[in-house]
């Protein structure tokens, strides 16, 4: 498999945005190496732009790093996992409805 198609190999399974990040370096051991191209990191960093559209600041993250993977020329499982806790956090926040109901006092 070449680097410009590794990025898009389990996108359509996972199950959170954060998910196919964290896709990417079992991807890469199964490859024989613990590195993630920049490219693979941007490829899948785009496959996941739409469902951090739902959230203004995940939408952010990912612009960033989009931007930084042109600066790059791999990644580690740490940084991505971080990466993919951000984003999967950021969209829940952006799910939770706040509550209309009356404040209950303890008296």
């Amino acid at each position: 498999m070449d680097q410009e198609h590794a990025g898009q190999e389990t996108t359509s399974d996972a199950a959170t945005p954060g998910d196919a990040l964290r896709a990417l370096p079992a991807e890469a051991a199964g490859r024989g190496t613990r590195f993630v191209s920049a490219q693979a990191m941007q490829a899948r960093l785009f496959s996941v732009y739409d469902a951090a559209a739902a959230a203004e600041d995940a939408l952010a993250l990912v612009q960033n790093q989009l931007t930084l993977t042109l600066n790059r020329s791999y990644y580690e499982a740490d940084e991505i996992e971080q990466m993919a806790q951000q984003l999967d956090g950021l969209l829940a926040l952006d799910t939770v409805e706040p509550t209309t109901g009356e404040l209950v006092s303890d008296d």
